[in-house]
């Protein structure tokens, strides 16, 4: 942990994420009072805390967000941002760990999740360049072009809307020369940054309080409530507590089955004109895996190239290199796109041994939950997280529960 921190301190990303080019809609925090006391304490303004704070308060439950940046300061400004919900583990190896039937379930409700993710911001009108999208999945070292065709057998088996391309289908849809890929709608982009600022603010006209930048240095969870005292003896009180620190791990969090990785970015300046021509989202079978999107005014954004470094020194000493890497990497698929990088940088990352989130209560902790959405798509597993726990503080048993709950 961080000195008189309950969670631990770390330099989460590096260098200028292209999120900060566009306005945002951050609101103001509140200032620091003593004797808040609510239904729900959420423990992190990014975009995870920002999603639980805006069910908990859309279900009438009173919410104060606590964080020691300003929201959206930390991992949530370093996300590209493909919404997608095709996992990091493959169906196919998903099925062989756990059956058909449990992985089954959990990759329908991960495409249920991007779909209610839509419908929520669509409700809200929160303005985040918000577009529903499709995801092209490149054959690479982690699946070959047999290895993919099962792949979309089987996700066609659950419903999921997949289906093959050849190399000749995938040149004329998007002039990659590759020998197959998986073509799914269903995923979506946005910007989120401004998602995470919108929600907040919905949450706050619900009457949520914002508390930033507080630092909380103890976390004392009872049989009926849970009290967190700040580095300046102030404490807040609720009936329930919800860790959305992301790779801020608080003590008492287990660890198992989760580790900490480094991953790369850039964004070139926009050029709409050259990009191709339906701008799906673009990624790989392969590890490291390279992912490629645009942005609403037409930017190439580019990531990828993660590594098993819990350093952030030796993170940050790589981000020219590994940016390189990836404009390498761009230019072989997009050969007429301008790769040069008007923003780069790089951030701490996560991964679950499954490609799975853990979600749910904290064992030993007293009203206490957890969101741990490490993987590739962290936010739509944090959308899938605000349904569940919220259903779980209101006493309505998610049917999913044990699917992410932590072992």
């Amino acid at each position: 942990m961080g000195d008189n921190s309950a969670t631990e301190v770390r330099d989460l990303r590096t260098g200028e994420p292209v999120w900060r080019s566009y306005p945002s809609w951050v609101p103001d925090a509140h200032p620091l009072i003593a004797g808040v006391e609510v239904d729900v304490l959420v423990l992190g303004a990014g975009v995870s805390g920002a999603l639980v704070a805006e069910a908990a308060t859309a279900k009438g439950l009173s919410v104060a967000v606590i964080d020691r940046r300003a929201p959206a300061g930390g991992s949530t400004a370093a996300s590209t941002a493909l919404i997608q919900f095709e996992l990091d583990t493959p169906l196919v190896r998903l099925v062989d760990e756990m059956g058909m039937q449990r992985a089954g379930r959990v990759w329908r409700r991960s495409f249920q999740a991007v779909q209610d993710l839509g419908t929520l911001v669509q409700r809200t009108g929160i303005p985040c360049d918000f577009a529903p999208q499709n995801a092209v999945y490149l054959a690479g070292n982690v699946l070959d072009p047999g290895e993919l065709m099962r792949e979309c057998e089987m996700r066609q088996s659950i419903g999921l809307p997949t289906k093959y391309l050849n190399r000749s289908d995938l040149r004329g849809l998007a002039s990659i020369d590759r020998e197959a890929a998986l073509y799914s709608s269903g995923a979506a982009e946005l910007n989120p940054v401004q998602l995470t600022g919108g929600l907040l603010q919905h949450a706050m006209l619900r009457g949520a309080q914002l508390y930033a930048p507080v630092n909380i240095a103890e976390v004392h969870p009872g049989s009926s409530s849970v009290a967190l005292a700040t580095s300046e003896g102030v404490e807040f009180v609720g009936r329930a507590l919800v860790f959305a620190t992301g790779y801020e791990l608080a003590d008492g969090i287990p660890r198992q089955g989760h580790k900490r990785t480094s991953t790369w970015a850039f964004a070139t300046k926009p050029q709409p004109e050259a990009l191709w021509p339906n701008r799906e989202l673009i990624w790989e079978a392969s590890d490291p895996y390279l992912y490629i999107r645009a942005t609403a005014d037409g930017r190439l954004m580019v990531g990828g190239e993660d590594e098993d470094i819990d350093d952030e020194q030796r993170r940050d000493a790589l981000l020219a290199i590994k940016v390189e890497a990836l404009q390498t990497k761009a230019k072989a698929l997009f050969p007429a796109l301008d790769v040069g990088a008007a923003f780069s940088w790089t951030g701490t990352f996560g991964e679950s041994e499954n490609g799975m989130p853990t979600i749910g209560a904290v064992p030993g902790m007293p009203n206490c939950y957890g969101v741990l959405g490490y993987g590739g798509n962290g936010i739509t597993f944090a959308a899938m997280a605000a349904q569940m726990l919220v259903s779980e503080l209101l006493g309505v048993s998610d049917p999913d529960r044990e699917l992410f709950a932590f072992a």
